[in-house]
């Protein structure tokens, strides 16, 4: 009856670890690996985007710009309504860029993206000079843009920035 039981024991210990020699491998390395690879790759693209971006207020063009919202996207500059769509947004470029002495560059200080892989959250500072009088104005600030990818494009769905600077008194 002993060696029954311990047969019956031994068994019962072993069997389990016969299952688990027979369960497909744990892919979660590999899924891990796969999606921080994606995650890298996206990070670089919208990287890819605020270059662009860069470029494109260097050249002072707003319709360029517009393209890399969505087009549900919106501008949120500070003391001016938020500018809704494409069209609003190319037009709210359009006044900040034709403001004399316009120069304008910004760096991304941080890019999250979500879990779900189609939005990320970048956030950063920007340095403007301006002289609407002639005379060169220089501000600082910070920035978020909320991106979404569309297909298989980051667009910009949201992007609201403010000075540093305490506000004017009034």
């Amino acid at each position: 009856m002993t060696k029954s039981l311990l047969l019956l024991s031994v068994t019962a210990l072993l069997l389990p670890a016969c299952q688990a020699g027979e369960k497909p491998p744990n892919n979660t390395a590999e899924l891990n690996s796969t999606a921080a690879g994606d995650a890298g790759a996206d990070e670089q693209a919208i990287r890819g985007q605020v270059d662009r971006w860069l470029e494109l207020v260097k050249a002072k063009d707003a319709a360029g710009i517009a393209q890399l919202y969505a087009d549900d996207g919106a501008v949120m500059p500070p003391n001016a309504p938020i500018g809704k769509g494409r069209a609003a947004i190319q037009q709210a470029w359009a006044s900040m860029m034709n403001t004399p002495g316009f120069n304008l560059t910004f760096n991304p200080e941080q890019i999250v993206l979500s879990s779900s892989g189609d939005m990320a959250l970048d956030r950063g500072t920007y340095q403007l000079t301006i002289a609407p009088s002639g005379r060169a104005q220089n501000d600082t600030g910070k920035y978020v843009v909320v991106w979404r990818k569309i297909g298989n494009e980051w667009k910009a769905a949201a992007d609201i920035f403010n000075s540093d600077a305490p506000p004017a008194a009034g």
